[in-house]
């Protein structure tokens, strides 16, 4: 456990003085170059550590000889700790996050659980130096291990939160002073990340360049809005999509949402004053198609076999969200992206039981050897037992 330290004269020393003296205290002088066994925390939904591990051994992520660097797995955490050098193993042997990855946090400090006035001291001294030593802005990510758990750490993060920036606007008002709010950078700025992932028994700290990120958004969590007039709570997937693409559907764009029933993305195109081909041979469950506008046309087809009319290529957006096996998800990827059918697309995989991720390497795989197009794989945070593909061709 990080022991209290005493208070310390200031004696009107600026904030850097301040922490170099605390750092003294502690015989620790630069926290911001990563230590050789400072671990990397990559965080993944709860439940499917083992499947990150899957992934990411299949894709070089650790080091030779197998098995002297197997990650650290706590069931229920949401995490893998990765013990490897940064820059050399670990997370940082593939430069885009992994499929399973929501956030990471590299040359992580550990710090057990105590009060949270302690906790936030504990912090400053241990973290606070990295963002000190710079003129850089700064922001803070608080966030628990393990939002979708069935026992989640979100109010003990918030708490954490407050009462670090409460201790560090008392204390450090110089550092404080080129503290900005998560929302206030654009993806384009260069800032610092003061991030804190909380976890039973304690949390894992981190100061990040921001474009080291997996996600600009703290853990990697984008919690979407849910409307009352969408007919399903898969609404709230493409609206992540959205967010994640950076791309909003525009009036009059052309859309095809294939197994469209009970309608949740379909509505989320119309509400925005697009035209939408919905298909699927099951009803449609809409309550309107909202203010924008928008344009309703519901097909009765098979998605799998359907083709869209000649006059609508090529669509604005081809979407699907149907319940069927990967290898047929697969199928109508390449149909799709071989005919040029489309500008973006987004498809929603369904995982099999047992070692999704063999799945997913086909089917990514493919992906990377198609040219002329740009695209992501990733678990959303409104996802549940599947992934999604998105991106764009040209």
């Amino acid at each position: 456990m990080t022991r209290l330290l005493p208070p310390i004269a200031t004696n009107g020393c600026d904030d850097a003085t301040r922490l170099r003296q605390r750092n003294c205290y502690h015989g620790r002088l630069n926290y911001f170059t990563p230590m050789g066994n400072d671990p990397a925390i990559i965080i993944c939904r709860e439940g499917f550590e083992d499947i990150l591990r899957d992934e990411m051994t299949a894709k070089g992520a650790f080091p030779e000889p197998a098995g002297s660097n197997q990650p650290i797995i706590t069931p229920g955490a949401g995490l893998l700790v990765v013990n490897a050098p940064a820059g050399t193993a670990g997370a940082d042997r593939v430069s885009a996050p992994f499929i399973f990855e929501q956030q990471r946090l590299e040359a992580a400090l550990w710090l057990e659980d105590q009060p949270l006035k302690a906790m936030a001291r504990a912090i400053v001294v241990r973290l606070l130096p990295a963002i000190s030593s710079r003129t850089q802005p700064w922001t803070l990510h608080a966030f628990a291990s393990n939002p979708n758990g069935a026992q989640p750490l979100t109010q003990r993060a918030e708490h954490v939160r407050q009462a670090l920036l409460d201790f560090c606007a008392d204390r450090f008002t110089v550092v404080f002073r080129r503290y900005r709010e998560p929302e206030a950078f654009a993806a384009t700025d260069a800032f610092l990340v003061l991030q804190i992932c909380v976890t039973p028994g304690g949390l894992w700290g981190a100061v990040m360049p921001s474009h080291r990120l997996s996600d600009t958004r703290p853990g990697g969590v984008h919690r979407m809005r849910f409307d009352n007039k969408a007919p399903s709570r898969s609404y709230l997937k493409i609206e992540e999509v959205f967010e994640r693409m950076g791309a909003t559907p525009a009036p009059g764009q052309r859309v095809v949402d294939l197994g469209a029933a009970p309608g949740g993305w379909s509505y989320a195109f119309l509400k925005r004053g697009c035209r939408v081909l919905a298909v699927d041979n099951g009803p449609l469950k809409l309550q309107g198609l909202g203010a924008a506008g928008g344009n309703l046309t519901h097909l009765r087809e098979n998605g799998i076999t359907f083709t869209p009319p000649p006059a609508w290529l090529p669509l604005d957006w081809m979407v699907s969200d149907m319940l069927i096996p990967p290898g047929q998800t697969l199928g109508m990827i390449r149909k799709w992206m071989e005919h040029g059918w489309m500008r973006r697309f987004v498809f929603n995989i369904k995982l099999p039981q047992q070692q999704p991720y063999p799945v997913l390497k086909t089917i990514e795989e493919y992906l990377h050897r198609q040219t002329g197009i740009t695209f992501a794989i990733r678990q959303l945070y409104h996802d549940r037992r599947e992934v999604t593909v998105f991106g764009k061709l040209g």
